[in-house]
């Protein structure tokens, strides 16, 4: 090639860009003629005439710089290659060597570990025993290090499955909810302070832990941390000991502003509930009381649940109380009244509940004081034999809402009744329903019609449903201690967290009426890379099919300042399941 052909046609792209543009400023061509001469287009020439003015206001060269051959840095492996070969010496397999290195928040693959033995002239292990490998991992046991306040720096980490629970974490701002843990006056430590000791709790609820005492899987999880404001969770002693300091007053003062919070537009209308939570210990001082699953009594705590009914989707629970006793089982609905009066200035509309909640007393008292009640009444020979004595004539049917939009053909017969010690006169509506035995509804309503008062009454099942579910997502049975004092904080901390599903399943369309363990399998179970810069904190969820729905959220499409921890929040979907 001659030399005048290297300069007059330049073959490389780089040599074609430095041509054009020495002929535009140089030669004071115009891009029309310059596109046709080089084969570039007058759209990519201005680009490319911005780009290099760019460079050299910042004195970048943006043609001849030096190119620096060879890794920028060392590569990983070479910089765990001692740990992993000190770890393969004390007889670590492939996988505990893995395991190991990420619990000192150093990433990396099983290939680059299985890579690094091979090259080290290491072999497979032997096969071990149950025993051999239980005394490895006892004798290997990390320590997880002191809780305390958490200090934002600069740092790369992943985490295991509980990587979703930061999605909460713009809710908790958003709703005030800190703002409420703070007002309630919760015990704290020198090192920890009283919000970062509830969420520690809450972090734990929102993943379905079990029991306190499992603490293996989360001592030195960094973002369960990271969501209460600590560098790890306090050790399960130190949750189990704060739980006996806290006070109902500040329990009742949480649930006060939860019942705000997480307020219904609706007519006011309440479902009530007792859940009987057993007691398995030996040397228990607990009351025994009728455990409906176990059909006979045993010892257990007595507890109230009162459900805010909702029109859209599932409701939220507005009212706990686990410090009952059997004496005083019957007055606890008033004290829901009082506690609803102190919030909110004005008496419950209507309350829902079966018989065994409260006696005819206090049925009087309510009406006393404007509310309406359904209830049902236990049936007795002498009910039943009124219900029989009724003429076919005299019975009317009715269809009924059921569940799943379906109706029901029902018989009824309603009648103006008075019950004893009650002052004034009820509406009973006896209902027989499919051949069954009769069902006896009373009620002080007597504008409604009465397949309006049946449809209401049916809808209770939520309540009991919701029991369900937080026996088996929050483990509202396995009970830790016969301590009334920790399980009323347990519970309060339950509806805490139950509340936060339904609020986020508000945003999830068609998740409305999923139940908590299907939310969390669907949305936040799975593992996430955090990146923190400055004040800036970047979490990126690992892929799974049903994130774009969470990413539908609108606290998950911005950025969220989070004031407790001095930084500001913002979400990604990775790209790596």
């Amino acid at each position: 090639m001659k030399l005048k052909t290297f300069f007059r046609k330049p073959r490389t792209m780089l040599h074609r860009q430095f041509e054009a543009l020495r002929a535009h400023y140089i030669e004071k061509k115009p891009f029309s003629t310059i596109s046709k001469e080089y084969g570039l287009s007058e759209s990519y020439l201005r680009k490319l005439r911005s780009c290099c003015e760019e460079k050299c206001k910042n004195n970048e060269d943006p043609f001849f710089y030096e190119i620096k051959k060879g890794p920028k840095r060392s590569h990983k492996a070479d910089n765990i290659r001692s740990l992993v070969i000190d770890l393969r010496k004390q007889n670590f397999s492939v996988i505990d060597i893995k395991a190991r290195l990420e619990g000192t928040q150093k990433k990396v693959s099983l290939d680059t570990i299985n890579r690094i033995l091979k090259e080290e002239g290491f072999t497979r292990l032997p096969r071990r025993t149950f025993e051999e490998k239980r005394a490895l991992s006892y004798s290997s046991k990390m320590e997880s290090p002191r809780s305390s306040q958490l200090i934002i720096q600069n740092e790369e980490f992943s985490t295991g499955v509980s990587g979703g629970i930061l999605v909460f974490l713009p809710l908790l701002e958003q709703l005030g909810i800190i703002s409420a843990i703070e007002k309630a006056n919760f015990p704290e430590t020198r090192d920890i302070s009283a919000v970062s000791y509830v969420l520690s709790f809450l972090a734990l609820k929102l993943m379905g832990n079990k029991r306190l005492s499992h603490d293996d899987n989360w001592a030195l999880d960094r973002v369960l941390g990271l969501f209460a404001g600590l560098n790890v969770l306090p050790k399960s002693s130190s949750l189990s000991s704060y739980s006996f300091r806290v006070s109902r007053k500040s329990n009742r003062s949480l649930l006060l502003a939860l019942s705000q919070i997480f307020q219904e537009e609706n007519e006011g209308e309440f479902n009530i509930d007792f859940k009987t939570i057993p007691h398995w210990g030996d040397a228990s001082i607990l009351e025994k009381n009728y455990v409906p699953t176990r059909k006979n009594s045993m010892k257990s705590v007595l507890s109230l649940i009162v459900q805010n009914i909702s029109s859209n989707a599932q409701p939220y629970i507005s009212y706990t109380d686990a410090e009952l006793k059997k004496s005083e089982q019957h007055d606890a609905i008033l004290e829901f009244v009082d506690f609803w009066k102190e919030g909110h200035g004005a008496s419950p509309k209507m309350l829902i509940f079966d018989s065994k909640v409260t006696i005819h007393e206090n049925l009087s008292k309510l009406n006393e004081d404007g509310i309406k009640f359904i209830t049902l009444r236990q049936r007795g020979q002498k009910m039943q034999k009124h219900a029989a004595s009724i003429l076919e004539n005299k019975w009317e049917y009715t269809w009924v809402e059921a569940a799943k939009k379906k109706t029901r053909n029902v018989k009824l017969y309603e009648e103006i009744i008075s019950l004893p010690k009650y002052k004034g006169e009820v509406r009973q509506l006896i209902i027989i329903d499919h051949s069954k035995e009769p069902i006896f509804m009373v009620t002080n309503d007597f504008e409604t019609k009465a397949c309006d008062l049946i449809r209401k009454y049916g809808r209770r099942w939520l309540v009991e449903q919701e029991i369900s579910e937080q026996i088996v997502f929050f483990h509202l049975n396995s009970l830790s201690s016969s301590i009334v004092v920790k399980v009323d904080f347990d519970l309060t901390i339950t509806v805490l967290a139950h509340n936060l599903y339904r609020k986020m399943a508000l945003g999830l369309d068609g998740f409305q009426h999923c139940n908590v363990e299907t939310l969390h399998r669907r949305f936040l179970d799975g593992r996430a890379d955090i990146r923190i810069v400055g004040n800036e904190l970047t979490a990126t969820l690992n892929r799974r099919s049903h994130l774009p729905i969470l990413f539908e959220l609108p606290c998950l499409q911005e950025e969220t300042n989070i004031p407790r921890l001095a930084c500001k929040i913002r979400f990604k979907i990775g790209t790596s399941s």
